[in-house]
């Protein structure tokens, strides 16, 4: 049975309207605890760790959660942190996740809790991520009593970098027996207060490209005596497009970029070798393999062509994150009953990636993107800039959507067993 017919059967009852007082004391607990997830997100803000570097910030993490009666498991994935709360019912398991790696980055935002890391800063927002589920989780720590089945709170490590920490986190069983798992984003493209779903593939694929162009070195002024690799790389850079414009179908999105280009040492040298490396984006896993077939030959054939070699390497990245149709449309209603239509919107597909996109493959479930946008405070540069910084209004929506989710989702399936 659908979500859909789900909610038109309930229409009708005479217990659609409870939902609603929860709803109401959600935002209100939300609300009360705004203000400690604010301190916890600019605590977490000023000690950033990169990938799996993680263990002051999962300290941290831990103390949080065992301070809102929440079981703590560390070292998942490494130095993953899972929490779990059992509520008053056994209708099934809900898993919420927050990612907790910082950026390579030297903060430039101006910010009065800015990193005290030199060279680290949260870029990407994962610090408000994991302060909006700990929000949660205290929210839900306090309607337990409402809370008809247990909620998995996985606060995973090394989002930014490949292979990621998803893998590992499932490989220990971070969500092995979860029934939906539900994930969020902070963006400044969209303002505070808008939510954006989209059902469907939502986020590409990303897998790094590695490219030697081997040729045969000589002095600059005697070209026909060496075998040129920086000729030669020109001649590859440019036919690899013809994969992406020739060979692909048009309506599927798809993005080959080289990023660097690395030979040579002398204006007057010609040199061995080139290394070239890039990226290819899709939103198909069936054109990705064909694709990353297609780059090979089409490199190995087109330094081979005028008389050089091409040694190809790929480092497999994340597959594309595809929301379930479903769970998209139960998580776009709750949150259309717990903020209003006007605050929820459907958004396009982009070409980032994300991690998360592990989990879907396993569990059924959505990821969607929480505004925090505001022009008048400077909140607008993007991700994984060194001026990143946000609106922090945005976290009271985070925290309320995932608790109010949890919530929903159980006494749902405890309501159609």
């Amino acid at each position: 049975m659908t979500n859909n017919s789900l909610r038109s059967k309930r229409a009708d009852r005479p217990e659609a309207e409870p939902a609603k007082n929860v709803a109401e004391v959600v935002l209100g607990l939300g609300r009360k605890f705004f203000p400690q997830v604010v301190k916890l997100r600019r605590h977490l803000h000023r000690y950033p760790e990169l990938a799996f570097e993680e263990l002051i910030t999962g300290k941290t993490l831990a103390e949080e959660l065992n301070n809102s009666g929440v079981k703590v498991t560390k070292g998942v994935g490494k130095t993953g942190i899972v929490g779990v709360l059992k509520g008053t019912g056994s209708a099934g398991t809900v898993a919420l996740r927050a990612d907790m790696d910082a950026l390579p980055i030297d903060e430039q935002s101006g910010v009065s809790f800015s990193s005290q890391s030199k060279g680290k800063m949260h870029a990407c927002g994962h610090d408000a991520h994991m302060a909006m589920l700990i929000g949660a989780a205290r929210i839900l720590s306090h309607m337990r009593n409402d809370l008809r089945g247990k909620v998995i709170f996985i606060f995973q490590p090394s989002e930014e970098k490949n292979p990621g920490g998803a893998p590992g986190m499932i490989r220990d069983g971070a969500v092995s027996d979860a029934d939906v798992i539900f994930g969020q984003h902070i963006t400044t493209d969209l303002p505070t207060g808008r939510i954006g779903f989209h059902a469907g593939p939502m986020m590409a694929s990303a897998d790094e490209l590695y490219f030697t162009i081997i040729g045969k070195g000589g002095h600059g002024a005697k070209p026909h005596d060496a075998i040129d690799p920086i000729f030669i790389s020109a001649q590859v850079i440019t036919s690899l497009q013809s994969v992406i414009s020739r060979m692909k179908d048009p309506l599927d999105p798809s993005v080959l970029t080289i990023g660097s280009i690395h030979g040579g040492t002398a204006t007057n040298i010609i040199p061995d070798s080139v290394k070239l490396s890039g990226t290819l984006r899709t939103m198909n896993e069936s054109w990705r393999s064909k694709a990353l077939k297609l780059i090979s030959s089409t490199a190995k054939q087109t330094a081979s062509s005028v008389g050089g070699r091409c040694d190809f390497t790929i480092s497999s990245g994340y597959p594309v994150l595809v929301n379930s149709e479903s769970e998209t449309e139960f998580a776009r209603q709750a949150a259309q009953n717990l903020f209003g239509k006007k605050s929820v919107i459907t958004v396009p597909a982009v070409m980032g990636a994300e991690d998360f996109a592990y989990f879907l493959r396993v569990v059924p479930g959505t990821f969607w993107w929480i505004g925090a946008g505001n022009r008048k405070m400077g909140a607008t540069s993007s991700i994984h800039s060194s001026s990143f910084r946000i609106d922090e209004e945005a976290m009271f929506y985070g925290s309320s959507l995932l608790a109010f989710l949890a919530i929903e989702y159980l006494r749902q399936r405890e309501r159609d067993t």
